[in-house]
């Protein structure tokens, strides 16, 4: 780790911790315990205050009364700000909503007299059964967990309604389909994976660091389109009545391809991974989506459509 980026780390662990010491630090970034001190030195030239305390329970701690120096804004940053405050407002993926509105609300007060934002109605389709709260407890260990490098105990219950424990080292965390899940590696199975936050029954961080893999690279695992891990992808070959326009909005899988067939239908074709919730997609548009290709996906929705049907007779 390069000189820059671990002092980077320094302040991403202190700015979530209370006191650590200068051997927990070093043990962390995988460094010397001299090293530290120089880091820490550099830290506090570039503008951020860190307090030393001496002891057998001492170590560094960062002033959090003024994490980030004074900055000032030109014209189009303010509008990006401005624009990321209506965006994640409305957005249900985004846990700490309310708080994100008063931290801006301050910084835009410092940047300019006027009240330019206008606080959004955060709407909500389909809201998790689990309470946001307990949601937001478990994100917020998991977040400081993978900042710290500290391994969890989750009691987690599987798509086959089984609680299983797993140990677990945290890497990174992410939405996906309107989930938050956490890539880990699992002590349990020696092996990633992800897990969705809602089904963890519980959570403990544990007292004892992990080291990240030297052969961890994220693109293994994550893309602009899901989990890479997490099944097949399957070539989707549609015809659509009337959703030109609204197709044309999202990218629904790779290599995503439309094609005009008139004014009121396309053929669509792209990449997507996992049969069910393929099924559901496709359902979705109900009598305005016809399959072209796969076989399999034909017959599974033809079955699905006469279940459906039968259960009304």
């Amino acid at each position: 780790m390069n000189r820059a980026a671990a002092c980077i780390k320094i302040i991403q662990i202190l700015s979530c911790r209370d006191v650590v010491s200068s051997a927990e630090l070093a043990d962390i970034l995988e460094i010397n315990k001299r090293n530290v001190r120089e880091y820490i030195k550099e830290i506090e030239t570039a503008g951020y205050t860190i307090i030393s305390t001496k002891g057998v329970y001492g170590g560094y701690k960062l002033d959090k009364r003024d994490i980030l120096p004074s900055v000032k804004l030109n014209d189009v940053e303010k509008n990006v700000i401005y624009n990321g405050v209506n965006f994640l407002n409305q957005s249900p993926d985004f846990l700490d909503a309310k708080l994100f509105e008063e931290s801006v609300g301050k910084l835009m007060a410092s940047i300019q007299s006027s009240n330019d934002i206008t606080p959004l109605a955060m709407l909500e389709r389909f809201p998790l059964a689990m309470d946001k709260n307990k949601l937001q407890e478990r994100y917020l260990i998991l977040s400081e967990a993978i900042s710290s490098q500290i391994k969890c105990e989750i009691h987690y219950e599987s798509s086959n309604n089984t609680l299983r424990i797993h140990t677990i080292h945290p890497y990174k965390l992410f939405v996906y389909n309107g989930s938050w899940f956490v890539l880990a590696w699992n002590e349990t199975v020696n092996e990633f994976g992800y897990f969705k936050l809602n089904r963890i029954d519980s959570i403990l961080k544990t007292k004892y660091h992990f080291s990240i893999l030297k052969t961890y690279n994220e693109s293994d695992y994550l893309d602009s389109f899901g989990m890479k891990q997490n099944g097949d992808y399957y070539k989707v070959v549609l015809e659509l009545e009337g959703l030109n326009t609204v197709m044309k909005e999202r990218v629904y899988g790779k290599n995503q391809k439309i094609d005009i067939i008139d004014d009121n239908h396309i053929r669509f074709e792209c990449e997507m991974q996992n049969k069910n919730m393929i099924m559901s997609f496709i359902l979705s548009f109900g009598s305005k989506c016809k399959v072209i290709s796969p076989d399999w996906l034909i017959e599974d929705i033809k079955n699905e459509l006469w279940s459906t049907l039968n259960l009304y007779e």
